[in-house]
């Protein structure tokens, strides 16, 4: 099956431009596939995933950090949106840390999008392969392993690409598009479970969150299709189930602001086409 953009411009979500999406996953592939082809042990499978994703594999690939320009025409967004989108120098940037300059210290982050700043650099996406890396090399390495982590790429970029609509666009609308409070996280006294909901509370990361859940959501509802309406509400803290998963998104949202965690709840049930309002009726609005 080949790798298609429709299935993540979600309803009710912040739209971003279906090129630009295109253009970081697809470059993102190429270098991990091409890196992947590198290791003999890896090259077989290398070479069947790029042809699944029509990925063109770089057989003299050598991982270094290098910046891309990325460039688009905002597909996919409304006039409006495009209207407001403002890219203070220009252009998008996308490097992946092939040499740990900048997540090194952060194994665990995927990646990010950081918005122009008055140094003179512009937007820019980052990636860090790590993971990936260490998956090739590791003993429980799977073609399903790398499959999936692969799936989960894409859901990253869609999730930093709707934080470069809201720097770039949104928030020239409306600035509490990217209010992001740090008064917690700059306590030195305060809990990293405060520090941490604090984060997870953020207006920014509304959004782009839901949009991670959804991906998140996704392995549960496959694994028991039978149980997607219990499943959804245990995972977005509407109902206590024993043994189901609750989501420490949505907990922080419903411990911090109710009226934000209903709406979250909307949009995330949305995305599997159930009416929430049954759900929601007997919970509290204030």
């Amino acid at each position: 099956m080949r790798t298609t953009f429709k299935s993540f411009l979600g309803e009710g979500l912040i739209k971003v431009p279906s090129d630009l999406l295109k253009s970081l996953v697809r470059h993102i592939f190429g270098e991990y596939l091409s890196y992947m082809y590198s290791l003999e042990n890896r090259r077989d499978d290398a070479e069947k995933l790029a042809s699944i994703n029509s990925i063109m594999i770089d057989k003299n690939f050598k991982p270094k950090n290098s910046e891309v320009e990325l460039n688009t025409v905002l597909d996919g967004l409304s006039d409006k949106l495009k209207n407001a989108w403002k890219l203070e120098f220009g252009y998008l940037r996308l490097t992946i840390d092939w040499d740990q300059k900048i997540w090194a210290d952060r194994p665990k982050v995927n990646a990010s999008f950081e918005e122009a700043n008055a140094h003179g650099l512009p937007g820019y996406f980052t990636v860090n392969p790590r993971s990936f890396m260490d998956m090739l090399q590791s003993e429980d390495y799977s073609f399903q392993k790398v499959t999936s982590l692969l799936e989960k790429i894409k859901t990253s970029m869609w999730h930093e690409a709707s934080h470069a609509v809201q720097h770039n666009s949104l928030k020239w609308m409306d600035k509490s598009q990217v209010a992001k409070d740090r008064t917690v996280r700059d306590n030195p006294n305060s809990s990293k479970e405060d520090q941490r909901k604090e984060y997870l509370s953020a207006a920014v990361e509304f959004d782009p969150t839901i949009k991670t859940k959804i991906f998140l959501f996704k392995k549960i509802a496959e694994k028991e299709p039978e149980s997607v309406l219990k499943n959804l509400a245990a995972f977005v803290g509407a109902a206590n189930i024993e043994g189901a998963k609750q989501d420490e998104f949505f907990l922080a949202l419903k411990s911090t602001n109710l009226k934000k965690w209903k709406k979250a709840v909307k949009l995330f049930y949305l995305n599997y086409g159930f009416d929430v309002s049954e759900l929601l009726k007997d919970v509290p609005t204030t």
